[in-house]
């Protein structure tokens, strides 16, 4: 039974230390490969008629706003058998 479980412990050890050291690697390699997403050099994109205007508005004051509580009112509906 002891051989059984120092078996098994070795492989589990050498699973993680194979792991680690590929993380390693590659985890270096991460840093420096990936692609950094290019700022806008220009404004946003401006609204160009009063309409659209309008609109970006109230999305902007409707995403600051905040939320209300209610109370909701159970309506039951009545069908004449009781």
């Amino acid at each position: 039974m002891g051989f059984l479980l120092k078996f098994l412990f070795f492989f589990v050890a050498a699973y993680l230390l194979l792991k680690a050291f590929v993380g390693f690697l590659f985890g270096k390699r991460s840093n420096q490969s990936p692609p950094r997403p290019q700022q806008r050099a220009s404004q946003p994109k401006q609204p160009e008629t009063q309409e659209e205007r309008i609109i970006e508005y109230q999305k902007k004051t409707f995403e600051k706003s905040e939320a209300e509580d209610v109370d909701f009112v159970e309506i039951k509906s009545h069908t004449g058998k009781e």
